[in-house]
């Protein structure tokens, strides 16, 4: 695996940025963010694992040892609980909007640039392989602009053991690919040969930004390392492109902003700060979410033990009783096999 270009040096030149993210489908800027300030919300983030039992308390999340045996992924409910705390956390809210961002991606964009609300948590516990997040593309989660991208920002310093993000250079200009259903963050994974793409990893340290396009390949390498690896998604696009509704939601949807702001103080100018701005939503097709469900229904009800967590997530969530119905006899069927 070839390592990253690094564009620390045009981070402030928007002609070379756009050249090179439109040559290599992703940007990386060394120190974009101060370390100092992501060392504070790592404190923050590390209480609520701590408290379910994932690391060890009053330890530093990058050294903090996890217990293995609470292990879970998304959707599962301990998964999920910790996830919700922590994407309450109103620092977390502020990151995303921070200048240094903000600024670089309107650089980027060459005009205004919108995040949209909607971020996620990356939480990987190591020597769990199998369910490292696999190669896939953003856009069928969201839809909405194809000039939406991305911002990965680790909360502990990258190495090869804790393994991070890789991307896939120039994968962006192939379109929204076909995918299947398997274990890890998203249950989709790009159905073609992966094998092929120009793979790229580099070590990152906090306060290293990693940007990818949303139709940029890209995945979660696995953690060895035995500390929890733990990062950021979130987004940003042109505000005067189309934004995916999805991205106005909390992540997964199993939670409200009402949920989330519940405990800050009223007139918060972060609670929707999305409202009132000059917005044109799309909605949200659900072509490709369809295909997949469809699919993992079809694995379940063969057996495949790969179409687990998209059954879960399908159980959990899907709009259609009767979908929901049909994921619950395939899951029952795949936990019966499994024993």
């Amino acid at each position: 695996m070839r390592p990253l270009t690094d564009s620390t040096d045009i981070q402030d030149n928007g002609l070379k940025l756009r050249e090179r993210a439109e040559a290599d489908g992703y940007v990386l800027v060394r120190g974009l963010l101060p370390r100092s300030r992501l060392e504070e919300i790592a404190d923050e983030i590390a209480r609520p694992m701590a408290d379910a039992g994932w690391i060890e308390p009053g330890k530093p999340l990058a050294s903090a040892k996890p217990d293995l045996s609470k292990f879970c992924v998304e959707p599962q409910p301990p998964f999920m609980e910790v996830f919700y705390r922590q994407l309450s956390l109103r620092s977390l809210h502020a990151l995303k909007l921070h200048g240094n961002l903000m600024g670089f991606f309107g650089r980027l964009f060459g005009e205004e640039a919108f995040c949209p609300p909607h971020f996620v948590m990356r939480l990987a516990f190591p020597c769990r392989d199998e369910y490292a997040t696999p190669a896939h593309q953003d856009y069928t989660h969201f839809e909405g602009s194809r000039r939406n991208w991305a911002a990965w920002i680790p909360f502990t310093d990258i190495d090869e053991a804790r393994g991070g993000l890789a991307v896939a250079a120039g994968s962006h200009k192939g379109g929204v690919l076909d995918m299947r259903p398997a274990l890890g963050a998203g249950q989709m994974v790009i159905d073609a040969d992966l094998d092929a793409c120009d793979w790229r990893w580099s070590p990152m340290q906090v306060g290293d930004v990693l940007i990818h396009n949303c139709q940029t390949i890209h995945k979660g390498l696995p953690n060895s390392s035995g500390a929890m690896r733990v990062s950021m998604d979130c987004r940003y696009q042109p505000l005067s492109e189309p934004v995916g509704e999805k991205y106005l939601g909390v992540s997964h949807q199993m939670r409200s902003w009402e949920d989330l702001y519940a405990g800050w103080e009223d007139g918060d100018p972060l609670k929707y700060y999305w409202r009132g701005l000059p917005l044109t939503v799309q909605p949200f097709e659900y072509r490709w979410y369809d295909r997949r469900d469809e699919r993992a229904i079809e694995m379940g009800e063969a057996g495949d033990p790969e179409a687990l967590l998209a059954l879960e997530n399908i159980s959990l969530k899907h709009r259609s009783a009767a979908v929901r119905r049909r994921a619950d006899a395939a899951l029952s069927r795949l936990r019966a096999a499994a024993g």
